[in-house]
């Protein structure tokens, strides 16, 4: 005969059948039963009055109270997944991204970064890997108005609306719209690159000359007194030039239109707006080569190297960004920044324009992908790049000690006059390689700036009616 159970006995069984499947299931879930039991009491009083007795019969009831109490589950370890990376660098730039990768680890160990560093040209290596299908999930657009349209960059206002942190705020003013194309963000902008003059202090002591901040500080720091400098700077030994007064970077001659304050483009980049002031500045660059001679030719360039050889002392001066001072770290000369020489109404250039970290819109993990983008120019990791002496932080919690010395971790990196940094930023005006333009505009400009640097053709041949005609049809044709 079947024994009736009781609805506790009911529940106990309920509840340890659960924790049998819990047990048996991925994730162990725990049950517990509280139980409260109230026993049943009976009091009996005796009340005598006039001979008559009351009885008092008081009745506790019992009460039992069973909980079902569910644990949560405990924490599945996220599966791991890989972000490919690729960006350019030397030996220096590659000792900062692994710091970079080492700091991203520390919040996200379930996603690992593979950084590809390509050999030769970038732009050229990237077009080919999306042209195969195996581009990176992570990289740098060459510009946004042609990657947009060919559908190859992901749109982040989702993911950064999302994203709890990070801090809007603490950028500097429009420095989220440098990554955005038609209002929508598909970039993540990097640090600043404001283009300074590098000059090596012992070089100028030696040839008696002033201090090139200080003639900023009186308007005197021209480009008449800075051909004027270079000469006095450029040695010959034996007819054989051991030292050259300065170096071009790139982007070379882009530098002096803005210093020249020259017509160049439209507010929008559709129409070349280049004139004869502009060509005469053009012409007075490649001077510096081919007529002043107080800069390599072609010819040379191989025994003088490029800013390796102003590290060295072979070169008294060039117009660079931020990065340079990890790379001078380790220089045997003292060195400073100043500002560029420039006419009254010109000034510096920024090479930070238009674009940042992209992620590929084919992306197998988008979201981790997303992260990595993000946290390149998070608050700790600008932090680090900074500290090794790299770009300029666009955090403006972290300006302060940057403009003290106190955020590098290298005090090797610190030029002397490093305050002046972010009054040089605000000076500043985008030069158009910053992704203003479109990869063919780059194209036709660079070849007729190499003919005109080489003195096959004078400026006004090389950048003649027709090439502003096939200059504004490509920027059309977007």
């Amino acid at each position: 005969m079947s024994q009736k159970r009781s609805r506790r006995q009911f529940l106990k069984d309920l509840a340890v059948l659960g924790a049998g499947v819990a047990i048996a299931g991925c994730s162990p879930v725990v049950v517990t039963v509280e139980k409260e039991v109230v026993k049943t009491v009976e009091v009996e009083k005796e009340v005598v009055v006039e001979k008559e007795v009351v009885k008092t019969v008081e009745v506790e009831k019992e009460v039992v109270v069973e909980k079902l109490i569910t644990a949560t589950p405990e924490a599945v370890e996220p599966e791991t997944k890989t972000v490919k990376f690729m960006i350019w660098g030397g030996a220096a730039e590659k000792e900062a991204w692994q710091a970079r990768e080492d700091l991203f680890y520390e919040k996200y160990p379930y996603i690992k970064i593979a950084i590809l560093y390509p050999p030769g040209n970038y732009n050229e290596k990237l077009t080919a890997m999306l042209a195969s299908g195996t581009a990176p999930d992570v990289f740098i657009p060459e510009s946004m108005r042609t990657a947009v349209p060919q559908g190859i960059l992901l749109p982040l206002d989702a993911y950064v609306e999302a994203d709890t942190e990070w801090d809007v705020a603490d950028f500097l003013p429009g420095q989220m719209e440098r990554g955005q194309y038609q209002g929508v963000q598909y970039c993540i902008p990097g640090g600043l690159g404001p283009q300074v003059l590098f000059w090596n202090m012992d070089l100028f002591a030696e040839a008696g000359l002033e201090n090139p901040n200080e003639l900023y500080d009186k308007g005197e720091w021209t480009p008449e007194k800075f051909l004027e400098y270079a000469q006095a700077l450029t040695k010959k030994e034996d007819d054989k030039y051991t030292v050259f007064g300065f170096m071009f970077y790139w982007p070379e001659y882009v530098l002096w239109l803005h210093h020249f304050a020259v017509p160049m483009f439209d507010a929008e980049y559709t129409k070349c707006m280049f004139d004869e002031t502009t060509l005469n500045a053009i012409q007075w660059t490649a001077d510096l080569i081919n007529v002043e001679h107080i800069s390599p030719l072609p010819s040379e360039l191989g025994e003088f190297g490029s800013w390796p050889g102003f590290r060295d002392g072979k070169y008294a001066m060039f117009i660079s960004g931020p990065w340079q001072q990890a790379r001078l770290a380790d220089s045997e000369y003292n060195w400073d920044i100043a500002w560029p020489p420039a006419t009254a109404e010109g000034g510096p250039a920024m090479s930070a324009g238009r674009g940042g970290t992209a992620v590929y819109a084919l992306s197998q993990v988008p979201y981790e992908a997303y992260k990595w983008a993000s946290f390149t120019e998070s608050k700790e990791s600008e932090a680090v790049w900074a500290g090794l002496g790299f770009d300029l932080p666009a955090r403006q919690s972290l300006i302060p000690k940057y403009e003290s010395g106190e955020l590098f971790t290298n005090p090797d990196a610190v030029p002397p006059s490093v305050a002046m940094w972010y009054n040089v930023t605000r000076e500043a005006t985008s030069q158009w390689t910053g992704g203003w333009l479109v990869p063919q505009t780059e194209s036709l400009l660079g070849t007729a700036w190499g003919l005109v640097k080489s003195g096959e053709a004078t400026a006004a041949e090389a950048f003649g009616e027709d090439l502003i005609k096939d200059i504004d049809a490509s920027l059309a044709g977007v």
